[in-house]
């Protein structure tokens, strides 16, 4: 388990509320925002905030790009500042798909379910690059 200190950044992109219930039985909107024409060009961010309560209520979840130091926020785009803090990281190497990201989010849940690591559900995000993908969860210090 690999905690690290992670420097608050704003992500901009689109964004829809969801449970992971709906994600799982087919109902979900994180596939929608994926196939959206609307990606940015930039590498990917994934942000998720807004938890109701745990991983079994919803949450806000929105998929874009960091926004440079002197970038303005567009108007048509969400936005969410992601705090610094204490995270956990894990990382995926490999090829990026539904299943790898579930399945390292399953590890995150086994953790907490074994009382390996405590959430702060304030905020989650990922970081999508060319040869995976970089996972980093919100952890009470």
């Amino acid at each position: 388990m690999n905690t690290v200190t992670v420097e608050g950044f704003t992500v901009t992109g689109r964004e829809a509320r969801t449970s992971n219930a709906r994600e799982m039985n087919g109902e979900g909107v994180i596939s929608e925002l994926w196939n959206s024409e609307a990606l940015p060009s930039s590498p990917l961010v994934a942000v998720y905030s807004e938890y109701e309560s745990d991983k079994d209520g919803e949450y806000s979840y929105l998929l874009g790009r960091k926004l440079g130091d002197e970038e303005t926020v567009s108007r048509e785009m969400a936005h969410r500042r992601v705090p610094g803090g204490e995270y956990l990281h894990l990382r995926f190497a490999g090829s990026i798909s539904p299943e790898a990201v579930v399945g390292l989010w399953r590890q995150v849940w086994e953790m907490e379910e074994l009382g390996k690591i405590e959430r702060a559900y304030k905020t989650d995000f990922e970081l999508y690059g060319e040869a995976g993908f970089d996972l980093y969860v919100g952890v009470r210090s």
